[in-house]
C-alpha cells in the first residue's frame, strides 16, 4: 500500500469527486432558503469552510504523508484515544456520507424513468457494489475514471451557464427571505446542506501514501480544486435565479427542471444524466478513501486483523472494501436530509480534531525545511482553525429548534466514542503509542 499511483490530474478530478461532483444536491438548499439566499451562503461558505480546511490539509499531508492520513495527523497530536475519535467520527459520518450518492443515483434515475419503491432500492445497492468491484481494481483505474467522469459531468453545466449567463438578471441580497418569519430554521438547514456539499478536503490524505510526491501533489491539487468546486455551484445557481425566485418548488432534480427551461429539453435530459454519472462518480471515489478506513484501523489493532489485508496483485484492502459495501447497502434506506444532518454533525466534530492537531503540531515540528506551511504566523494559523469552527456552531444553533431529533441521535453516538475505544482496545490490544521523535517524516 505505498507504490504512488495517482499523479496531479487524477488527483485533481478525484479530488473534485470527493468535495463536489458538480452542482447536484445544494438543490435542497434552495428549496429550504430559496435560491438568493442559497447562492449567498455558497459563496460565504467556501471562505469560512473550504479555504481553510483546503490549507490545513495541505500543511498537514505535507508534514505527515501517511496511509491513514489525519488519523494519523490527530494521534500524533493528541495521543491515540484523539487518533481513534478521529477515526470514530470520520466513519460515522462517511456511513451517512456515501450512502446519500446511491439515493441520489436513484433520484436522478426516476427523473428519466419512473421506477416503483422496490425497484430504486435494487437499482441502489447495484451501484454501491459496481463501484466496490471497481476499486477492486485498483487506485490506478479509480484516478483514470475520474477524469473522464468529472468531464463528463460538467459539460452540461459549461452548457447551462453558456446559454443562461448573457440573460442574468441584476443579482440583489435576498431581502425578502431574511424578512421570514422562520429564517433561523430555514438557514440552519440550508447551511447543513451547503456545508455538505463544500467539505471533505483532507479526505484523500487517507491514501497520500498512493499519491506520487504527496508533500507537493496535495497542495496543488487543492488550489485548483477549491476555486473550480466554488464557481460549479455558483454559477449554475446564478442563471438558474432568472425566473425561479421562489422557495418551495426546488428539490433533488431541480437543475434538471432549470436546464429544460433554459436550453430546452435535450439540456434538460443531459443535466438530468449528469445527475446519474456525477453520483455514480462521487461514490466510486469515495469508496477509494473510505475503505482505508477500516484497513487503518486493523493495523493499528482496533479491529479485527484480517480487515488489514491486501488483495495481492491489486494493492487492495479488499477485505475493508466489502465491509464497507455491506455497510453502505444497509444505510440506503434512510432519507437525504437525515442523512445530511448526521454527516455534517460528525464531519464537523472530526474536523475539530483535525484543527487541534494543525496547531499542536506547529509547535512539536517547528522546523519544516521545504514543505508547505500556513503563512502568516500563530494569527493566521488560528484563523484558519476557527473558522470552519464558528460555521459548525452557527450552523446547528440555527438549526437546533428545526431537526432536534436528529441532533439528539448525532450527539448519543458521538458521546459513545469513549466506550467503543475501550471496548476495541481491550478486545484487539489498540495500536503503539505516537511515532513522534522531533523529526518530520520523509
Amino acid at each position: 500500500m505505498s507504490k504512488p499511483r495517482l499523479t496531479l490530474l487524477p488527483l485533481i478530478c478525484v479530488m473534485y469527486l470527493v468535495v463536489s461532483g458538480g452542482p447536484y444536491g445544494i438543490e435542497d438548499a434552495v428549496g429550504i432558503a430559496g435560491p438568493r439566499l442559497a447562492l449567498l451562503l455558497c459563496l460565504l461558505v467556501p471562505l469560512t469552510l473550504s479555504f481553510p480546511t483546503a490549507l490545513m490539509a495541505a500543511e498537514l499531508t505535507a508534514l505527515l504523508p501517511l496511509e491513514g492520513g489525519f488519523y494519523f495527523w490527530v494521534k500524533e497530536a493528541l495521543g491515540p484515544f484523539a487518533g481513534f475519535a478521529e477515526a470514530y467520527f470520520t466513519i460515522l459520518y462517511t456511513a451517512v456520507d456515501t450512502a446519500i450518492y446511491p439515493v441520489l443515483f436513484v433520484t436522478y434515475i426516476t427523473s428519466l424513468f419512473p421506477l416503483g419503491a422496490a425497484a430504486q432500492v435494487v437499482l441502489a445497492i447495484m451501484l454501491v457494489w459496481m463501484c466496490g468491484m471497481l476499486n477492486a481494481i485498483g487506485v490506478r483505474l479509480v484516478g483514470y475514471t475520474s477524469m473522464l467522469w468529472t468531464a463528463g459531468l460538467a459539460a452540461p453545466f459549461v452548457a447551462l451557464v453558456a446559454l443562461g449567463l448573457p440573460h442574468l438578471i441584476h443579482w440583489q441580497l435576498p431581502l425578502k427571505e431574511l424578512a421570514q418569519h422562520d429564517l433561523m430554521a430555514r438557514l440552519g438547514g440550508a447551511l447543513t446542506v451547503v456545508i455538505w456539499n463544500f467539505c471533505g478536503w483532507e479526505n484523500l490524505s487517507v491514501v497520500a501514501a498512493e499519491i506520487e510526491n504527496p508533500q507537493r501533489n496535495y497542495l496543488r491539487a487543492v488550489v485548483i480544486a477549491v476555486p473550480t468546486v466554488a464557481l460549479g455551484y455558483i454559477l449554475p445557481l446564478a442563471v438558474c435565479l432568472q425566473g425561479s425566485a421562489g422557495m418551495t418548488d426546488w428539490h433533488t432534480g431541480s437543475f434538471a427542471e432549470q436546464g429544460m427551461r433554459i436550453g430546452g429539453r435535450l439540456l434538460g435530459t443531459a443535466i438530468a444524466m449528469g445527475g446519474v454519472l456525477s453520483s455514480f462518480a462521487i461514490f466510486e471515489a469515495a469508496m477509494l478513501w473510505v475503505s482505508r478506513l477500516p484497513f487503518v484501523l486493523a493495523r493499528e489493532s482496533y479491529l479485527p486483523a484480517s480487515l488489514a489485508a491486501v488483495w495481492s496483485g491489486r494493492d487492495v484492502p479488499g477485505r475493508a472494501l466489502l465491509l464497507c459495501c455491506a455497510v453502505f447497502t444497509l444505510l440506503i434506506p434512510l432519507g437525504f436530509i437525515t442523512l445530511v444532518v448526521f454527516d455534517v454533525f460528525f464531519y464537523m466534530l472530526a474536523l475539530m480534531l483535525e484543527m487541534v492537531a494543525l496547531i499542536r503540531l506547529r509547535r512539536l515540528y517547528p522546523q519544516r525545511d521545504s514543505r508547505f506551511m500556513i503563512r502568516g504566523g500563530r494569527a493566521a494559523v488560528y484563523l484558519v482553525a476557527l473558522a470552519p469552527l464558528f460555521t459548525w456552531f452557527a450552523t446547528f444553533g440555527l438549526a437546533a429548534s428545526h431537526r432536534a431529533d436528529d441532533l439528539i441521535i448525532a450527539t448519543a453516538l458521538a458521546a459513545f466514542v469513549w466506550p467503543a475505544y475501550s471496548l476495541l482496545r481491550r478486545r484487539y490490544g489498540g495500536p503503539p503509542q505516537s511515532f513522534s521523535s522531533g523529526k518530520v517524516k520523509d
